[in-house]
């Protein structure tokens, strides 16, 4: 993988205040839950807990595609594991009869914070007790609402990171959970390896499983361009987009657009291509993605899940990256290329979530659609 420049180290995602003190008190809460239940999950523990790994992420793909070696790795050591994470992502994990995959769509987890909505809390954590209850839960993310969550489900142990480390740089209470090593120059995939049981081999992110109902070859001159993003602040700008797909089909390639399901207006209109005559195709669920990525020859796409795919698949990969934590977020394949400007933007890495941040993308503005037609012949 190779990168514009080299992304700034050492920089942190600086919560607000009002952030931390959610953080602190959630921490606070989860203190008081571990200690108030834990001859009630000691029980549950010794009667439904061994060798049973519980695994939440309340997100998107990209989490959900980071996880899947942690889960192999766990079932090649034996255990049972139970995967707790949105419908839509049930496909990520290939089939294993120690393996069960648990649907969740909790409202409080939504990305906008104006959606979210933290009254199912309780609902959820009672979905989520008879599989959890007794087994080791892990919080891949160090969020203090997953691991009161867990708590509440009936965890017999919660290991978490000492930050939420995936979002911004709030600190999590030391007796909140046991707390693993943090490291911050590898990718989540590898981050997600500090969970993982020793002697166990850990792999790479791999699709193949799904890879295998596509018959279609792929077309070297067929470019996927992935514009949408659930984070407004991390999409680029229309009228980048647009010249740079003009300047694809001058050098005869032929760009198709990709979305998600019910994103054709949407995604036209982020890149400025209603008038361009150009295909735009809505992916509906993780196969449909793997079998249209498989279509394609390169990839350029915004730092989002699907890219992550496109990268499992070891396409040719350009991902124009503004405001994520590198390399926590980038793609790991050889060849894969991240356009940045973090070099010289101050304020990045943040964490855009909701509205566009004040600064308006002025880190992905700074892209320019020449910079993307060299990594992208960098990569073929």
């Amino acid at each position: 993988m190779q990168y514009s420049s080299p992304p700034p180290q050492g920089r942190r995602i600086r919560p607000s205040f009002k952030r931390r003190v959610f953080f602190i008190t959630g921490g606070l809460a989860a203190v008081v839950l571990r200690l108030v239940t834990a001859p009630w999950r000691a029980v549950l523990s010794r009667k439904y807990g061994r060798n049973r790994i519980f695994i939440y992420e309340p997100y998107g793909m990209g989490d959900v595609l980071a996880l899947q070696p942690l889960v192999i790795a766990h079932l090649g050591a034996g255990s049972e594991v139970v995967l707790a994470a949105r419908a839509e992502w049930s496909d990520i994990i290939p089939p294993h009869p120690k393996f069960t995959f648990l649907p969740l769509n909790q409202k409080y987890a939504a990305y906008d914070p104006k959606k979210k909505r933290y009254g199912d809390f309780l609902g959820a954590a009672a979905i989520m007790r008879p599989f959890a209850k007794g087994a080791r839960g892990i919080d891949v993310r160090g969020d203090v609402r997953s691991i009161v969550l867990m708590y509440l489900a009936g965890c017999g142990r919660v290991f978490t990171l000492p930050r939420y480390f995936t979002a911004n740089d709030s600190l999590v209470v030391p007796m909140a959970a046991h707390r693993v090593k943090l490291r911050r120059d590898v990718s989540r995939r590898l981050l997600n390896a500090s969970f993982a049981p020793e002697g166990v081999e850990y792999r790479r992110t791999s699709v193949t499983h799904l890879a295998r109902m596509v018959s279609v070859p792929s077309d070297s001159g067929r470019v996927g361009i992935i514009p949408m993003t659930p984070w407004a602040g991390k999409r680029w700008i229309p009228e980048l987009w647009r010249e740079t797909i003009l300047k694809l089909r001058l050098e005869n390639f032929d760009p198709v657009i990709l979305c998600g399901p019910y994103e054709t207006d949407v995604a036209l209109a982020a890149t400025a291509a209603g008038d361009l005559d150009i295909e735009c195709l809505e992916c509906d669920s993780v196969s449909r993605w793997v079998t249209e990525l498989a279509k394609c020859g390169p990839v350029i796409s915004v730092n989002t899940g699907p890219m992550h795919i496109a990268d499992a698949l070891d396409k040719p990969l350009v991902v124009l990256e503004g405001s994520s934590r590198l390399p926590l977020w980038a793609p790991e394949g050889d060849r894969a290329f991240v356009v940045h400007r973090q070099d010289v933007v101050e304020c990045a890495p943040c964490h855009q979530v909701g509205d566009i941040a004040k600064c308006h993308r002025h880190c992905m503005a700074m892209i320019r659609p020449d910079d993307v037609l060299h990594a992208l012949q960098a990569v073929l």
